[in-house]
């Protein structure tokens, strides 16, 4: 069984000649993972390209985001972060709309998708690179975090603070109205 980076990094070469056939080289040094795009963790970001300045090593970081799990869509996000790639330093300006419409990616520039026309060129590829060995992640599904305070009470007013428990250690704090300690609860 073949992990979710050896599926990313096989499209990635799958796609490379694509890429040079219309006159847009990928570079040599491109590493591409599934994780959370920075800032993403509301699941709006689904891909993020890093430029090799930002890599110790100099290389290209692609992320795809764990909440998809779709081929068709991981392959046209991942398209869509190589065509960053192949224009460093465009954003998503005039060259990268050249490689990305040659790509068959439709859509707004920022938002891209693969189309019918994506999906017809990529469908060797997708055949040959097989399922996608991953399972959606749901944020929706995700427990939110409780807080992290301790709460305090005053036994005789109700008077009610909350302290972390860094501090709650060293004792609780007095009540101001009756001058007595609080009770954590």
């Amino acid at each position: 069984m073949i992990t979710r980076e050896q599926w990313l990094l096989s499209a990635l070469n799958e796609v490379s000649p694509v890429f040079s056939g219309h006159g847009f080289p990928l570079p040599d040094k491109i590493r591409v993972t599934c994780g959370f795009p920075a800032g993403s963790r509301g699941g709006k970001r689904i891909g993020e390209h890093w430029s090799p300045v930002a890599s110790d090593d100099a290389h290209h970081e692609i992320l795809i985001s764990p909440t998809l799990a779709d081929p068709i869509r991981v392959l046209d996000v991942l398209v869509h972060e190589l065509c960053h790639a192949a224009t460093l330093g465009n954003g998503h300006g005039k060259l990268f709309g050249k490689i990305a419409r040659l790509m068959k990616l439709e859509g707004k520039l920022t938002a891209t998708v693969g189309g019918e026309a994506f999906k017809q060129d990529m469908a060797n590829i997708l055949q040959g690179l097989g399922d996608y060995p991953h399972a959606k992640l749901n944020l929706s599904d995700r427990k939110k975090q409780g807080t992290r305070l301790l709460k305090a009470v005053c036994p005789c007013c109700g008077y009610t603070v909350r302290v972390t428990a860094k501090w709650a250690v060293f004792g609780l704090p007095i009540c101001p109205v009756d001058n007595v300690e609080l009770e954590g609860k």
